[in-house]
């Protein structure tokens, strides 16, 4: 029956229907979520929508109909105003545009079709001064659903400005309560060795500030607590103004029969050894940052701990757990879930599900997962405090080697609904070094063990408490001694969704030796050199049961966590990883890409294609190294033996700055999933480019360009294409340089010892062995008998011809394979490790035969007559591009080819030239010898580069003058890449098609478009 028309709907009808599909988006907005609600705010004045968020600040909606010419005004004035009653200021206010079409929807029928419509909304805040205000995106609108809106109304509650303000508040505190401490017990030394033991730490002001985190942790979570289950608040706690550490202990002691275990036992056990005195002064001290963190409505942001932990953590190199930050954490997670095949409707499947992260340092990536799952369960009008005790006993698994760890994991974990109480959790301190005691097992590798077990050993039995139901007893699993929670079951292919951010410290190789550390992997938590040892040696058993490992020496523990993370995965569940970079291209990330290709199902890749300070690569804090997001499901059996090599490859102009930034992108991402390239815009503000690609294609994950993509994969091919002619390519004659000849050694076969290599190459007859023959030392003559190239000095290396700079000195004993690596001495080198914007050359020539170097290995051409032709098309502005694309960037403006991946890099094939154009190559050699060129990313600007180019393609290969028009646009947007220039103010001064990137730092935002 067709539903009678009553005639159109006003904008307050569709204000109070909006409002009431809010709120079946959020359980907790069911009384806090207010429309078209008179004297409202102080003055005048009525907002359409108000959200008073309880555990966070309100946010007001403004809504128009299509076109909307006053709305963002309307929301501009609402901010800086106060709410009536509660008397909280108006910090976010959302502009809505509604279309048009619900204004004449049926009465009976708006709240469905308001449910289904689409959305243009925008964001503003208010601004650092009074009167200023942020808009995001700067220009453009947000196309949404409500789910998307509700997401965004989230977000905003948390006000980032607060969340920075009381970061410093936490870090200040905590420094000054660590410095009481140390002071109070200057005489008293074995109070601070306690403290250290309790954490497994050894004893410094770094270990002590981690202390004193904990301890702020714990009362910041009392406070949460306070005010159900009988918890009292600090301030119930004090005798005379003081916070005595007694009463304070025997609180915690009626929590812990609540539960939250791994929270409050750490805590305890860290404040036990604390004398009464300092105790109460440092506890005073953190008391006071608790109250002022609860005043200010960021508890529920755990997160800050989590900020301040990092920080804090002595061991940090050793063990590589840089912080996850947590906007990349909610991309990574926003984009994982999506991928989960789950019916977020059914409670059952929900609960079913698990997640796990086994180095989930401070919980950054697990929680992020955590809050996805229950926020889709939001959404579907169910309650997820309802289910947070089970998610919590059995759906969420972590694991880590820091007890700080699994303390902080645990309280973000429980911050999504605290005062839910549970009575075991599934975050687990793992053993790591060597076990006294343990028969089984002298040494132990933390979570990397579980590659080969299915029962995981928790240090902590007492993570959780066993409830009798019935009796009303309670018993603590520490007087069990063998508990439930001390053994644990982790299957193999059992878990939906591992989330992690990996170690990635490398075993072996120039790392080991410049930190003077034998094995940097195992070397964390005070392990000594016969540890470190030993551990590596277990961990190579491990591997070698694996049939085609992931996990490589070279690639360094990362590798090894992503054999873990398969063995732990399920078919058709999802694995969600922060790697290097170098896993997308570098040699010994071979078997992980292989185990990815084969295994795993619609891959995303998404790097960074930003320039500025160290970190503008990385999606975590303080790596100064690129790193890459990797998300892909797990294929199920299908019987089919083809597999598709097809990758997703996202490359983002900046990382998200805010957890609706993440989200928001992760929507854009997923929507813009076709055969070609695309444009990822939040609004009009451009935010990234999505290129399809395989993986074998990882340079895709950094790059501003598409067109640079189209024209490398041409030339692969031997076809030249330069955009916008890309109709009228030009056969090409291109070769891989294994076809041409063999690579020269690795430099420690030339002058290693047998630190490098337990296997050396050659041995003397005395008690050194060694690798290489020679010992590379300054020069001494002009003319030297085994001269080498072997440093990079730019200033030196302007021109072709390149002279060498060491000679080598022969071993004692080892003449006759002197003799043999000697003939391996070529004129021609390759730049093995290059910096795009202070160097210029990737390929030279030395005057005469010369041995490679560490900066300059060399290459042996079958035809020596090659090496010019090789030479001068090495060094033009395609042959930078190739050698770009094959080469390993781990900081911008550097690449790395390896001389194991030098064979793979394609140039033109000489042997194609006749002999006229053979002659007329070395005239050009000649001609170009002794002019200097820029550094490569000056390209642009080089007259020398761009006359080189004309004479190779046009004057040697007899190709169109009318392709080097299109090659200067092409020269000029590879000049303009992030990975070449590196945020040089050198790049050119008006990058091609980058698009700007606006907005608000500070708040979140939801759905976005793709072009």
């Amino acid at each position: 029956m067709t539903a009678i028309r009553t005639g159109t709907n006003s904008e307050r009808s569709f204000n109070e229907a909006l409002a009431r599909v809010l709120r079946t988006k959020n359980p907790r907005w069911h009384d806090h979520l207010t429309a078209e609600q008179h004297r409202a705010m102080r003055g005048s004045g009525m907002p359409d929508v108000i959200v008073r968020n309880p555990r966070g600040a309100p946010v007001v909606v403004e809504t128009e109909y299509l076109p909307a010419r006053t709305v963002e005004q309307d929301a501009i004035q609402r901010l800086g105003r106060i709410l009536a009653g509660s008397g909280a200021a108006i910090e976010q206010c959302v502009a809505l545009r509604a279309p048009e079409a619900l204004r004449e929807a049926p009465q009976a029928e708006l709240d469905a079709a308001v449910a289904v419509a689409a959305y243009e909304y925008c964001l503003f805040s208010s601004g650092a001064n009074d009167g200023e205000h942020v808009r995001w995106p700067s220009t453009g609108w947000i196309t949404g659903d409500v789910d998307d809106l509700a997401t965004i109304l989230e977000s905003a509650a948390i006000s980032e400005r607060v969340v920075a303000y009381s970061l410093d508040v936490l870090e200040q505190g905590i420094g000054t309560a660590a410095m009481q401490l140390r002071e109070a017990t200057a005489d008293r030394p074995d109070v601070n060795a306690r403290v250290a033991e309790a954490l497994h730490q050894e004893d410094g002001e770094q270990t002590s500030r981690m202390a004193m985190a904990i301890i702020a942790n714990a009362l910041t979570f009392q406070t949460m607590l306070a005010g159900v289950h009988g918890i009292r608040t600090l301030d119930e706690l004090r005798r005379s103004g003081a916070l005595p550490k007694a009463p304070v202990l025997r609180e915690w002691e009626r929590i812990l029969e609540i539960n939250y275990w791994p929270i409050f036992h750490v805590a305890r056990e860290v404040l036990l050894p604390i004398p009464d005195g300092p105790a109460a002064r440092v506890l005073g001290t953190l008391a006071e940052v608790s109250s002022e963190l609860e005043a200010h409505g960021v508890t529920q942001s755990h997160d800050i701990y989590g900020r301040t932990f990092q920080r804090l953590i002595s061991d940090r190199k050793f063990l590589a757990t840089f912080y996850t930050l947590p906007s990349s954490a909610t991309l990574l997670a926003e984009l994982a879930v999506s991928l989960m095949l789950v019916d977020w409707n059914d409670r059952e499947e929900v609960t079913g599900l698990r997640a796990c992260d086994f180095a989930c340092g401070t919980g950054t990536l697990i929680t992020a997962a955590y809050h996805a799952m229950l926020a889709r369960y939001r959404r579907t009008s169910s309650d997820d405090a309802d289910i947070h005790r089970t998610m919590m006993e059995q759906a969420i698994f972590a694991a880590d080697i820091m007890p700080a760890a699994t303390h902080l994991t645990t309280s973000m974990l429980s911050s999504a609904h605290p005062t839910t109480p549970f009575e075991r959790t599934q975050v687990h301190l793992l053993p790591y070094g060597r076990q006294e005691g343990e028969a089984s097992a002298e040494f132990a590798l933390g979570a990397l063990d579980l590659i080969g077990k299915q029962h995981g050993t928790g240090l902590f039995e007492n993570t959780g408490i066993e409830r009798h139901h019935g009796t009303g007893g309670t018993r603590g699993v520490t007087e069990e001694g063998k508990g439930w929670n001390r053994t644990f079951l982790l299957e193999h292919e059992s878990m939906d969704l591992v989330i992690m951010n990996p170690p990635f410290t490398r075993p072996t190789g120039h790392e080991a030796m410049k930190i003077g550390v034998p094995v940097p992997s195992f070397a964390g938590l005070g392990n000594d050199a016969e540890e470190q040892a030993a551990m590596s040696g277990l961990l190579k058993a491990i591997r070698q049961k694996i049939g085609k490992p992931a996990g490589h020496g070279n690639a360094g523990l990362a590798s090894n966590f992503l054999d873990l993370a398969h063995t732990k995965v399920k078919p058709g569940g999802v694995l969600a990883l922060v790697m290097p970079l170098s896993l997308l291209q570098g040699d010994a990330w071979t078997g992980s890409r292989a185990l990815l290709r084969t295994h795993y199902e619609r891959p995303t890749v998404v790097g960074l294609a930003a320039s500025g300070p160290d970190n503008a690569k990385s999606f975590s804090a303080d790596t100064g190294m690129g790193e890459a997001l990797i998300i892909a499901r797990r294929r199920c059996a299908t019987g089919r033996t083809a597999v598709e090599d097809r990758v997703t490859f996202v490359a983002l102009r900046r990382r998200p700055t805010s957890g609706t930034d993440a989200a928001a992108l992760a929507v854009a991402i997923r929507s813009a999933e076709q055969a070609r390239s695309s444009r990822i815009v939040l609004g009009d503000d451009l935010w990234g480019t999505r290129i399809p690609g395989r993986w074998n294609d990882g340079k895709c994950a950094s790059v501003v360009h598409p067109e640079l993509v189209e024209t490398v994969h041409d030339l692969l091919t031997g076809r030249l294409t330069l955009p916008p002619q890309s109709k009228n390519s030009r056969v090409i004659a291109m070769t891989p340089l294994r076809d041409l000849g063999v690579r020269g050694l690795y430099h420690a076969d030339i002058n290693g010892i047998n630190k490098e290599s337990s296997r050396p190459l050659y041995s003397d007859s005395g008690s050194h062995s060694f690798r290489g023959p020679f010992d590379i030392v300054a020069l001494s003559t002009d003319t030297p008998t085994y001269p080498a190239l072997w440093s990079h000095a730019a200033d030196r290396e302007r021109f072709l011809v390149v002279p060498p700079d060491r000679e080598g000195l022969v071993r004692e004993g080892s003449e006759e394979q002197a003799y043999d690596v000697w003939q391996t001495a070529t004129r021609l080198h390759f730049n093995r490790d290059f910096r795009i914007n202070s160097q210029s050359l990737t390929a030279c020539l030395t005057p005469a035969s010369t041995l490679g170097g560490r900066a300059w290995p060399n290459f042996l051409m079958t035809d020596r007559s090659h090496d010019k032709v090789t030479v001068l098309w090495a060094n033009t502005t395609l042959g930078l591009m190739l050698f770009w694309w094959i080469g390993t960037a781990q900081q911008a403006g550097r690449v790395s080819v390896t001389v194991s991946r030098l064979p793979d890099l394609h140039v033109f094939d000489p042997r194609s030239l006749t002999k006229a154009q053979n002659a007329r190559a070395q005239d050009i050699f000649d001609a170009f010898k002794a002019r200097p060129m820029l550094p490569a990313n000056e390209a642009y600007r080089d007259e020398t580069r761009q006359a080189l180019d004309r004479a190779v393609l046009v004057d040697l290969l007899g190709l169109s003058e009318a392709l080097l028009e299109p090659l200067a646009v092409l020269r000029t947007q590879w000049c303009s890449e992030p990975t070449v220039h590196g945020g040089k103010a050198t790049r050119p001064e008006a990058t091609i098609g980058t698009g700007v990137i606006t907005g608000s730092a500070r708040t979140a935002r939801p759905l976005i478009r793709a072009v």
